[in-house]
């Protein structure tokens, strides 16, 4: 999926103006309008995009319990 991100002011009668996508003329497109975020939280989107990311590329599979020679006496480690 090709993503472009843009800022646009809203105009009169609630319109936006979005010129020079990177997209073929006739190609079908998803358009979502979010408010931009003050100062402060200006980057908790991406923050919130990465966390998502890291949450679906985590190991959510049970392992089971482990002794104490499976966690600390590993020949993996030494």
């Amino acid at each position: 999926m090709n993503t472009f991100e843009t800022i646009a002011i809203v105009e009169d009668q609630g319109q936006i103006c979005v010129a020079g996508l990177p997209f073929a003329p006739g190609t079908q497109v998803e358009v979502i309008v979010n408010a931009k975020a003050d100062g402060a939280a200006a980057g908790s989107g991406r923050v919130d995009r990465l966390l998502a990311a890291l949450d679906k590329g985590r190991n959510v599979i049970p392992l089971g319990a482990f002794d104490r020679g499976e966690l600390y006496d590993r020949d993996v480690l030494r």
